[in-house]
């Protein structure tokens, strides 16, 4: 915490009291202290008055300049969008985890430094956040549309996760994850609650991505957000790769490469740059121009393996250096540079007799249907509390398939996963959907997903359910086939008729 402010303050007080209190004058008859003379003591008091003054005001002008420097007052913390459940998704934070590491990265347009905090949480992951530094804590400036440019310094909830930020522990408890921003605010916030503000990039608005996510969140009705200004624009690289990671060799500004040791136990690493506006390391449109480079993009990558862009190598003790493909080639697309050192926690392998169950379908037509967070109910009539109804898009059927789990699923490290497949036909454009549970499910336990099919693809609907195991390092998005998932094991079929919407 910062005591600067009322210190600033303290003194000032203490220089007033000392310039109007009454001055001491000896009595005549008493005989001067020694070093004193006549009159010593009534200059030394005026002399002490007038360096309270000078301290004071000396000290006022410098916290002026820290001001400037980037020393903040302290506002509102960040907190979650959505009440965090120790059970689903990230989890939270276990006590006595979360930690602010050492390391710093200056800020291209100054003020205060950028660090990365660090929290391991009750489902298993490793969670890496970045924001602006101080109060010992990463955090949120009230400046770019956040906090209504308050001018003050947000902390970050301790439970407020990135999900790209957020990878499997491994079994000694080290996180190997890797996350690449663009188009970040130098302001440090980049999700959060609609209250908290926030601007957005020039290109997304009125742009093809802009009218995407109008579309997808059309039920949500998202604020909108002044455009950030252009030299508040960053392009941050962070994450641990693990405690054999000795370097990192990345792009500076002008190309050149530069290469600096990683810091701590863990391999952290932190590198904040301006948002390239031209070239492989500028963001791709989002209305399908490529522009100079094919394979760049937009907006926040994670996961165990490091990202193209910025980092060109990374170097480990053993003496091997693990090159990044290029920004703007082919292999960019699907990273590099995969865990060194990631050691997977032992348990006995599921086969299928011992997750095999009935999985039953349950069909319910209705005219509307309402919405609240992930749970879908009919809603002919009036809107439940709470509830809002979904509108547009073509007339569908609710789903619900169930089955009992006959395992427990305690952290992250495993999951369901439920698939349905449509059946072919002219007026059918949806070759499929389906998910997989993010949360904590014991055995016994009774397991519903819901899903919405259009009427447009009327017929057989196939379905099925897996079990998907992580045996390596994994993000803390369970989809099947990204790196760490293992093989898929077969739980159940099930399969509903579609057939025409309701009259």
């Amino acid at each position: 915490m910062s005591y600067l402010p009322d210190l600033r303050g303290e003194l000032l007080q203490a220089a007033r009291r000392a310039e109007h209190a009454p001055a001491t004058v000896p009595a005549p008859a008493a005989p001067p202290a020694r070093g004193y003379g006549r009159g010593g003591r009534w200059r030394r008091a005026w002399r002490w008055r007038w360096a309270a003054v000078n301290v004071a005001l000396g000290l006022a002008g410098t916290l002026v300049g820290l001001n400037a420097a980037g020393v903040f007052h302290r506002g509102t913390a960040l907190g979650p969008e959505v009440a965090p459940s120790a059970s689903s998704d990230e989890g939270v934070a276990i006590a006595g985890s979360v930690k602010l590491l050492g390391l710093r990265a200056a800020d291209p347009g100054g003020g205060l430094p950028w660090g990365i905090r660090v929290a391991r949480t009750t489902r298993g992951l490793t969670c890496v956040d970045v924001g602006r530094v101080d109060f010992a804590t990463i955090g949120v400036l009230g400046q770019d549309g956040a906090f209504a440019d308050d001018g003050r310094f947000h902390p970050v909830a301790d439970d407020v996760f990135d999900p790209q930020g957020c990878d499997l522990s491994d079994a000694r408890g080290d996180g190997f994850v890797n996350v690449a921003l663009q188009d970040a605010p130098a302001s440090g916030l980049f999700a959060g609650p609609p209250a908290a503000g926030g601007c957005s990039p020039a290109e997304a608005k009125g742009g093809a991505h802009e009218r995407f996510l109008k579309r997808s969140l059309r039920h949500s009705h998202p604020p909108a957000r002044p455009t950030c200004p252009a030299g508040d624009l960053r392009e941050i690289y962070f994450g641990l790769l693990g405690p054999d990671a000795r370097s990192i060799t990345y792009r500076a500004p002008g190309g050149r490469l530069r290469t600096i040791p990683t810091s701590g136990p863990q391999g952290a690493y932190l590198l904040v740059l301006r948002q390239a506006t031209k070239g492989c390391l500028a963001p791709a449109p989002l209305d399908g121009r490529h522009g100079e480079c094919r394979y760049g993009f937009r907006g926040d990558r994670g996961g165990p393996d490091v990202p193209a862009g910025v980092i060109a190598a990374v170097s480990y003790r053993d003496g091997h250096t693990c090159h990044v493909p290029a920004p703007g080639t082919f292999a960019a697309m699907f990273g590099s540079c995969p865990p060194v050192g990631f050691v997977p926690a032992r348990r006995t392998p599921l086969g299928a007799a011992q997750l095999a169950t009935p999985i039953s379908v349950r069909e319910v037509p209705a005219r509307a249907y309402c919405s609240k967070d992930e749970t879908i109910e009919p809603c002919d009539g009036a809107v439940p509390p709470g509830y809002r109804r979904v509108s547009g898009g073509q007339p569908s059927l609710l789903v619900r398939i169930s089955f009992t789990s006959r395992v427990a699923i305690p952290n992250s490290a495993s999951y369901y996963e439920i698939e349905l497949h449509y059946p072919h036909s002219r007026g059918c454009t949806t070759g499929g959907s389906g998910g997989p549970t993010n949360s904590d499910i014991r055995a016994g336990q009774r397991v519903t997903w819901s899903s919405l099919v259009p009427y447009s693809c009327p017929g057989v609907m196939r379905g099925t359910v897996t079990y998907v195991p992580t045996e390596g390092a994994a993000s803390s998005m369970p989809i099947a086939g990204l790196p760490g998932q293992g093989k898929s094991v077969l739980v159940g079929r099930f399969s509903f008729t579609v057939g025409h919407a309701p009259g």
